[in-house]
């Protein structure tokens, strides 16, 4: 089995600082700060890079604010707002859980209220519906793209064990049925690990290891008592140092950290998470941002805890990273490229306005037309 990049443990600061990370942080000692400078420098430690690499500095976050069915973005380099409606509501996302990017670059959507896995273009234009209740879809929730296909989770927040993993094709297709966790739990953030996958199961709040082919492996990669360790697992990501981060919703609320072999190498909980976080992020410049309900909040380097946004009605849930597309006005669309789609998407506006304008004269017409031909094809 491939694991993840082996942790750096050949730095004498690591190995000094490391190791009193989870005491220092357990419930009972997180009132006591004297230990805040050894936790601080273990954390920039642990920020050996950004999530994801080969990113660029305008890589944006997507996160997703099921309060208003819409999608915000944020800076990937500090977390800062860019856009609080890059996403406006369309009427057909309704509680977006997470957003994957496909194979194509398209946005892949989870919707736990209407049992829904959507994709979106990469200017948030809605495209199709690649999976839904037809299919036996209860509360879609985490998502990963992996060898042509969208693996996703659903049975989260139904009241019966009945959790399942489905997979349907990148490119659309038949909806089939991965892995069935009835007796086993409902499974939550899913991510690649060797040739399967790693699976937060919100029932016994273990993260599960689940085999290329669907099978729930009897030994967890982390046993968790759901008291002392994670409870209720949401969110999970791979760090660039090796570790999996991983959102624990329920008391002792906070972000958890393990190594490849599933211990625990460290956790960030109260003070320096104030409430239940959903999803999280490690920042390009090193801070740790995670969304908790209305609030998105960045645990810098030096400790403190700096409030990006905190509004009501807003309902923040998991972040993703992704590379905006280059302009491409031609494609009025917005599934990425130049078609007949586009063409009629014109010719059925010829004389108004809207975004079939492409010259901004005020009026569709033979000017138009005449720039979508010569755009014709891939953005």
């Amino acid at each position: 089995m491939t694991l993840p990049p082996a942790l750096d443990r050949s730095s004498p600061l690591r190995a000094r600082f490391l190791a009193p990370l989870t005491p220092a942080l357990t419930p009972a000692l997180t009132p006591t700060l004297a230990l805040a400078p050894a936790i601080t420098l273990a954390l920039a430690l642990l920020a050996s890079g950004p999530a994801s690499a080969g990113g660029g500095t305008s890589d944006l976050l997507l996160v997703p604010d099921s309060g208003n069915d819409r999608v915000w973005a944020l800076s990937a380099v500090d977390g800062s707002v860019v856009n609080s409606n890059y996403f406006p509501a369309d009427g057909i996302m309704k509680q977006v859980i997470q957003i994957v990017v496909s194979p194509t670059g398209t946005l892949i959507m989870t919707d736990e209220q209407m049992d829904a896995v959507f994709e979106y273009s990469a200017t948030g234009t809605y495209i199709r519906t690649l999976a839904g209740p037809t299919d036996g879809v209860i509360g879609a929730y985490g998502a990963c793209v992996r060898d042509g296909f969208i693996y996703f989770t659903s049975g989260a927040g139904d009241l019966t064990p009945n959790g399942k993993i489905y997979r349907v094709p990148a490119h659309g297709g038949k909806v089939s049925v991965f892995s069935d966790w009835t007796g086993v739990g409902q499974p939550r953030g899913i991510v690649s690990y060797g040739d399967g996958f790693l699976v937060g199961n919100s029932t016994d709040d273990d993260i599960e290891i689940v085999s290329s082919t669907g099978i729930v492996s009897p030994t967890p990669f982390h046993n968790s008592d759901g008291v002392t360790g994670i409870n209720f697992p949401q969110h999970l990501t791979w760090l660039a140092s090796g570790e999996l981060m991983v959102t624990g919703f329920s008391p002792p609320f906070g972000i958890f950290f393990y190594d490849p072999k599933g211990t625990e190498s460290g956790r960030l909980v109260a003070p320096y998470v104030t409430t239940s976080p959903r999803g999280a992020f490690r920042l390009d410049n090193g801070a740790t941002l995670y969304t908790a309900g209305t609030r998105i909040d960045r645990i810098t380097l030096s400790g403190s805890t700096d409030s990006i946004v905190n509004q009501l009605g807003t309902s923040f849930r998991w972040i993703t990273r992704v590379t905006p597309p280059p302009p491409c006005p031609a494609d009025v669309n917005g599934d990425g490229q130049v078609d007949s789609a586009d063409l009629g998407a014109l010719l059925s506006a010829w004389g108004g306005a809207g975004a079939a304008d492409l010259d901004n004269s005020g009026s569709v017409d033979s000017g138009d037309l005449g720039i979508l031909l010569s755009a014709w094809g891939p953005c």
